[in-house]
């Protein structure tokens, strides 16, 4: 009887520790200082809010870094569960769920080239840009490269952001559409004493920034409603 008592227990006691074990969940991201990065604190602080709102709703994640652009692909595919972080466009809900409780709101301002212009540049919409026949430095996949191609606007589409800034900073673009904080960070690291050159102007889009959750994931949905129910 002893024995019998005693085993369950370890039956019990075994049972509370299975499941009080995390579920363990695969997230690509790429590099996006300071909000995302493999070698920053906490790798970033994008990256410390999602870990700790998943390891709130039971959920230990694994990250895996790449190129944005696979990244992207990687979880379209569901061979990580989501992606973080993306701002809301239509033709990505075929393969994403998009969360009700957004990861934080940000800002995209426009920088320009000093040099060409001197007196800045008075631009506050894509419409703006196309009016005044400024010429646009950008990364393929961001939000702007199909909305700027629509609206007809010169674009030219490089491999980096240091390569952007490069390009701006040489003249062969006048513009370049960033995350106000991500680009002051960046162009002072990429161009060093010559970030100088480079301005900042007016406010383009403040949009709300999403964890995507794969539709072809099987934990995808129940995901994004464990992020919402703790992302509150």
């Amino acid at each position: 009887m002893k024995f019998i008592k005693t085993l369950s227990a370890v039956v019990v006691s075994f049972g509370l520790t299975a499941s009080a074990q995390a579920d363990n969940v695969k997230i690509g991201v790429g590099e996006w200082a300071p909000y995302i990065g493999e070698t920053l604190p906490n790798q970033g602080l994008h990256t410390k809010r999602v870990l700790d709102v998943l390891k709130a709703a039971g959920y230990d994640v694994e990250l895996e870094f790449s190129p944005w652009k696979r990244t992207f692909e990687v979880a379209k595919r569901g061979d990580t569960a989501a992606t973080f972080s993306w701002s809301h466009s239509d033709d990505r809900e075929a393969d994403f769920i998009y969360p009700k409780v957004p990861l934080e709101e940000q800002t995209d301002v426009i920088f320009y080239n000093k040099e060409k212009h001197p007196d800045g540049v008075s631009v506050s919409s894509i419409e703006d840009i196309k009016a005044q026949g400024l010429k646009v430095v950008g990364l393929s996949g961001y939000w702007y490269e199909s909305a700027l191609a629509d609206a007809g606007v010169d674009i030219h589409i490089v491999s980096s952001e240091d390569n952007a800034w490069k390009f701006l900073q040489a003249g062969r673009a006048d513009i370049m559409i960033e995350n106000e904080v991500v680009g002051s960070l960046s162009v002072e690291n990429t161009l060093g004493a010559d970030a100088g050159s480079i301005g900042k102007g007016a406010v383009l889009r403040t949009v709300p920034m999403y964890v995507l959750f794969s539709k072809a994931h099987p934990e995808g949905q129940k995901l994004a409603d464990a992020w919402d129910a703790h992302a509150k």
